[in-house]
């Protein structure tokens, strides 16, 4: 990874606009991938910092998608989601999508930041000592972290140049902010695993979080159903979303299925968009 590239998304930890407007600057000092890394953290995983700033580099998302166009190097970006439980599938663990698509992952990530907005670098030593119930009330006052594995896939296909962007998120316990991870997603690929698992992408999280319903009724699900897939199902048709059951298979390359059925709807929305 280049230094300077490392540097920045380690600054970013604790973004500011002035800071996404830097590295947005610098893409072009940096590899294929590496720049649309930087492009990723700006239209989605570091989008509220970097959003004044589109008109200045001529990024937008297509009106009515979650497709971030780069007209300055006539780019497309997408995301597609991983959920935290991925792994049970080896065809879809960050390390085996990094390798099979001959791209480096990269991580993203955000600090927690308090009610007063101010960056918290370690939140078990801010609350050492805290009640339950205390730690609680403290997190729900603040904004969550962020902690994201992004591999960033490019290919021209039809004319267009698609970037893909492949995220994990969620690792257990990780203390997330569930909005940003699942605004401008165009897919999730959901891996139904034993239901008394609670990670915190899993869909039996969200039953009571009505306030995320139209979020995720935004989001194309793949369903691959290793266990009780009725409960995800239920709660798919209940909000309304469209979705795919699949056969569980840990073997299976997913992928290989999943990724040119995105890309011919990702496609769809372009002409759609340019009309």
């Amino acid at each position: 990874m280049h230094q300077k590239l490392k540097e920045l998304i380690n600054l970013c930890r604790k973004p500011t606009i002035e800071l996404l407007r830097k590295a947005l600057l610098c893409r072009q000092e940096f590899s294929e991938a590496e720049s649309n890394f930087i492009t990723y953290m700006a239209g989605f995983s570091h989008h509220e910092f970097a959003e004044s700033l589109f008109s200045d580099f001529n990024l937008s998302f297509l009106e009515g998608t979650s497709i971030f166009f780069d007209r300055e190097n006539n780019k497309f970006h997408f995301k597609i989601l991983l959920n935290d439980q991925s792994h049970y599938c080896s065809k879809l663990h960050m390390g085996s999508i990094e390798r099979n698509y001959a791209s480096p992952m990269f991580g993203s990530r955000m600090a927690f930041r308090d009610k007063d907005g101010l960056y918290i670098d370690s939140l078990g030593k801010q609350l050492r000592g805290c009640s339950g119930e205390q730690v609680r009330a403290y997190i729900a006052q603040g904004t969550s972290g962020l902690a994201e594995n992004v591999v960033s896939y490019q290919r021209d296909l039809q004319d267009y140049c698609l970037v893909t962007h492949f995220v994990g998120a969620a690792e257990p316990n990780v203390d997330i902010n569930v909005k940003t991870v699942f605004s401008r997603v165009t897919a999730c690929i959901f891996v139904n695993t034993m239901e008394n698992i609670f990670y915190n992408l899993s869909l039996d999280q969200f039953q009571h979080r009505v306030e995320l319903y139209p979020l995720l009724k935004s989001v194309y699900w793949y369903v691959i159903d290793a266990i009780q897939p009725e409960r995800v199902t239920y709660f798919l048709h209940k909000i309304k979303a469209d979705f795919k059951l699949m056969q569980y298979d840990v073997k299976y390359d997913y992928l290989q299925e999943i990724l040119p059925e995105i890309e011919i709807m990702v496609l769809e929305n372009i002409r759609k968009s340019f009309q």
